[in-house]
């Protein structure tokens, strides 16, 4: 879809924690090479959880006993988000289809919503504080939406997060609604 859409894509999967922050630089490094009218996109499937309001990726190597492993073993958010506000772009949009549980039985669960960056969209694949489903197809009800909704041509960006949000809710009975900073 992204490709059909004229995005340069880099795909990478089962990522090691080392393996996803050098995945960002180079990413954003190549984001730089494009210049100032350069539309970054990243869409990040996987796991992800909040301690306190900060939000972690999950890496596939991370083996973690309690929330404090988390800074050595997870990836933060902000520093994602951090490396991809210094690429010189037009804008900058963030999907994380990521929000899970947290497994230490903490007070907090999903993500937090962060404000995005200026010239940033921040999309959640559901609300603050919420868990999103994996759903029983090939995509989770989020990415299946997104896919669909993407196609549709000339769709202001806000427009195509709001159909997202609609088709979400129905999927999951109103259980999940997706967020946008």
């Amino acid at each position: 879809l992204l490709n059909n859409a004229g995005f340069e894509v880099v795909m990478a999967f089962d990522l090691a924690r080392d393996l996803m922050k050098q995945t960002v630089e180079e990413f954003t490094a190549r984001a730089n090479e494009k210049g100032p009218n350069t539309v970054v996109l990243v869409y990040y499937a996987g796991h992800g959880i909040q301690v306190d309001g900060e939000n972690f990726l999950i890496p596939t190597d991370a083996k973690f006993e309690s929330e404090s492993d988390l800074n050595d073993q997870g990836v933060k958010l902000a520093e994602v988000m951090g490396s991809l506000e210094t690429a010189t772009s037009k804008m900058r949009i963030v999907i994380l289809d990521a929000c899970r549980n947290n497994p230490f039985g903490g007070t907090s669960s999903g993500l937090a919503i962060v404000d995005a960056p200026a010239g940033s969209i921040v999309a959640y694949s559901t609300a603050p504080g919420t868990e999103a489903f994996d759903g029983t197809g090939k995509h989770s009800p989020y990415a299946a939406a997104f896919m669909r909704t993407a196609k549709i041509p000339n769709l202001p960006i806000e427009q195509v997060f709001k159909k997202v949000r609609v088709l979400v809710n129905e999927a999951t009975d109103t259980k999940q609604t997706p967020w946008e900073s």
